[in-house]
């Protein structure tokens, strides 16, 4: 049975004695990962001490659940040089033999844990950390060719620094390292470019070392535009769109980071909707797309040192806050994981063709309150990107709003994906299709019907169609 990857990015943290939170490395809390859904745990983050690497390994093998940590030599193939380490670039053939060697000893060490599936390599590097990470991945796939190697690419919603040098890096003093090319002309880092520039950064990984996943983390309800609180980013359809297009070309999956909670600072955006926290998930899978990482998965120790994110720690971020409580969206990812686990053999066997929109988005503003803002170009208005689409003739829908129908094909027959695209408006909703038997897959149970199915589509929803 194929299933979709559930991960969480920031796992559990043991107890620190200079801080007053408890150690989430306990029973409670892995059950009601499982529970939600969760496949994969991402060892990234503020602890990554060996004794709560075995614990993790402990408590991942009791609930079902496989962990993927990050190890200490992994940060050696991805420095440009800050600090007192050494820039990948600039170490000897011998060091990077030796490097090689501590990466291969790192990884046997968790080798046959049953829990273990393999690392979190990296997050967020930039174009100049790209020679170390592709050697890394050629090494371990040398070695571990049975195991998981998972890089996360950043969003295109970047500037030079964040291209050159990675997230982290790029608010570091910049060393002095030689760049291949200028972002200038079609490449200069603007919003008309976003696709030249991103593509030059995908393909200058992945033309270095095959890769079997990838994955990119734009969080699409942060409060971009304090004045229209409802927005959603429309990288959440173009990138979904572009990596839908650049997988197919790379031979590997690709997985979506999903906005668990609120998180930022200096915002009144405090708490994410019902709608916001389905609408993801299902434009993700509706793209054809094996999976989901939420962030934070466990609430970050490191984002309880800001005091304006205070109001984040106690339900607003994260599925598992810093006490170790199921949060505010941990219910609607357990309902969303469960309507996932009915789909997911079906849907991960199909071919996925392409998306078509119908009907008149609303998502409580109006283009005269938007369109002076700044970056206003950014607010998902309702257009698909042109990436993707695909109309099937004989599919029809009437909505109240703007409905989203993907096409899937498996054995000659179809599969329709249908979605509310407003995550402030239920949709009233009547899709036909060509004759024959149906069946709708909903979070609330099948429907059965004819060719032609009303429903009043809750905010965000998606329903999955089968013909019989």
């Amino acid at each position: 049975m194929k299933e979709f990857i559930q991960a969480i990015f920031c796992a559990p943290t043991g107890k620190y004695d200079n801080l007053p939170y408890p150690s989430r490395l306990t029973d409670d809390v892995f059950r009601a990962l499982t529970e939600a859904g969760i496949n994969r745990i991402f060892g990234f983050g503020y602890d990554i001490r060996e004794e709560t690497q075995l614990k993790t390994l402990e408590l991942c093998e009791k609930y079902g659940i496989y962990y993927l940590p990050t190890m200490n030599s992994f940060g050696k193939y991805i420095s440009l040089g800050n600090g007192d380490e050494k820039a990948f670039k600039d170490l000897t053939e011998e060091e990077k033999a030796a490097l090689d060697e501590e990466f291969i000893a790192e990884v046997a060490k968790y080798r046959n844990y049953p829990a273990f599936k393999g690392v979190f390599f990296g997050d967020e590097a930039g174009y100049l950390s790209f020679d170390g990470v592709a050697r890394a991945k050629r090494v371990f796939d040398e070695n571990y060719p049975d195991l998981e190697f998972h890089f996360n690419f950043f969003s295109y919603s970047i500037d030079d620094d964040i291209f050159w040098y990675g997230m982290a890096n790029s608010f570091a003093k910049k060393p002095n390292l030689k760049k291949p090319f200028e972002l200038k002309g079609d490449l200069a880092v603007t919003f008309k470019n976003r696709f030249k520039f991103y593509d030059k950064l995908v393909d200058g990984l992945t033309a270095k070392a095959k890769f079997g996943y990838l994955s990119q983390d734009k969080y699409p309800f942060e409060s971009f535009w304090e004045s229209v609180p409802t927005s959603v980013h429309v990288a959440l359809f173009e990138l979904n769109a572009y990596f839908a297009e650049k997988k197919k070309k790379l031979g590997c999956r690709f997985y979506n980071y999903m906005q668990a909670g609120q998180w930022a600072t200096g915002t009144n955006r405090k708490h994410m909707s019902k709608g916001e926290i389905a609408l993801q998930a299902h434009v993700t899978a509706a793209y054809g797309h094996e999976g989901f990482a939420y962030f934070p998965g466990c609430y970050p120790i490191d984002y309880t040192f800001d005091k304006e994110r205070e109001y984040s720690m106690n339900g607003a971020g994260g599925l598992i806050d810093i006490y170790g409580r199921k949060a505010e969206v941990y219910d609607e990812v357990k309902k969303l994981n469960a309507f996932f686990s009915e789909i997911a053999d079906d849907i991960l066997s199909c071919e996925f063709k392409g998306v078509w929109a119908y009907g008149t988005y609303y998502n409580g503003f109006k283009e005269d309150e938007i369109k002076n803002l700044p970056d206003n170009e950014c607010i998902f208005r309702g257009e698909l990107p042109a990436m993707c689409r695909y109309k099937e003739e004989s599919v029809t829908v009437e909505s109240s709003n703007e409905a989203m129908v993907s096409v899937f094909e498996r054995d000659g027959k179809k599969r329709y994906y249908l979605i509310n695209l407003s995550t402030t408006e239920k949709n009233e909703t009547t899709a036909t299709f060509g004759k024959g038997r149906y069946v709708a897959v909903t979070d609330g149970g099948k429907i059965d019907f004819e060719n032609k199915i009303t429903i009043n589509l809750d905010e965000g929803q998606g329903i999955y169609i089968i013909r019989k």
